[in-house]
């Protein structure tokens, strides 16, 4: 059976789902941003200024120009070529490209110090190639940041209980689903080391007792 180039499907989807849906699925919208900004900010507030960072899969910027508070080289990549522009537009002073993370990055090895992927992975048909990707294109002693959705026994017997048609539907754009073992598990067949986790939550004190909802991942290339 001839091979069927999902590329421009794909590329497709998410212009869409940026152009209809950022109202909805920005990140700075996300009840989760300030805990992801403040985990950003204790990971990188000693960061020379001069260091260089690469966001894989920065959306419309949420995270973007808050890493540009830590560093004066920020590069980041997206595959919605649609919000890549009006990302340049509104931010002139980051570096922002086009491209699909499911291809190999557009970048030498060694060329960055600090690796921050956030929201990306659940989209991902590989995410250890895309992992892998990061691993060379960091430098030797380099940084990865890593945010996914958590799946906890908790949170997925309230998912079994109360959202699992809506968990699954086909509409959802994620399709891979993390515990702390399997995101931990990948991350090391990729070659990365040191890999250190926590949890958050959605700032509500009483329900993030009982259901963390994201995982905050770092690991260093060895």
């Amino acid at each position: 059976m001839k091979s069927v180039d999902r590329s421009p499907q794909l590329k497709d989807y998410y212009e869409k789902y940026w152009t209809s849906g950022r109202a909805i699925v920005s990140g700075e919208r996300q009840s989760y941003a300030s805990s992801f900004a403040q985990w950003m900010h204790a990971e990188l507030k000693n960061l020379p200024l001069e260091s260089k960072i690469l966001e894989v899969g920065c959306g419309d910027a949420s995270f973007t120009r808050l890493l540009a508070q830590h560093a004066s080289g920020v590069t980041a990549v997206d595959i919605a070529a649609g919000q890549i522009s009006q990302n340049t537009r509104r931010y002139p002073a980051i570096t922002f490209l086009a491209h699909d993370v499911s291809e190999a990055l557009p970048f030498a090895d060694n060329s960055f110090d600090v690796i921050w992927c956030s929201e990306v992975l659940e989209h991902l048909l590989d995410p250890l190639f895309a992992l892998a990707e990061m691993h060379r294109v960091l430098a030797a002693g380099g940084r990865l940041l890593v945010t996914v959705p958590f799946h906890g026994r908790f949170k997925n017997v309230m998912i079994a209980l109360f959202k699992w048609d809506r968990h699954f539907t086909p509409s959802n754009p994620h399709i891979r689903f993390y515990t702390k073992n399997t995101i931990a598990r990948i991350t090391r067949e990729a070659g990365f080391g040191k890999i250190t986790m926590r949890t958050c939550g959605m700032n509500k004190p009483l329900r993030d007792f009982f259901i963390r909802t994201n995982i905050l991942l770092q690991a260093v290339k060895g």
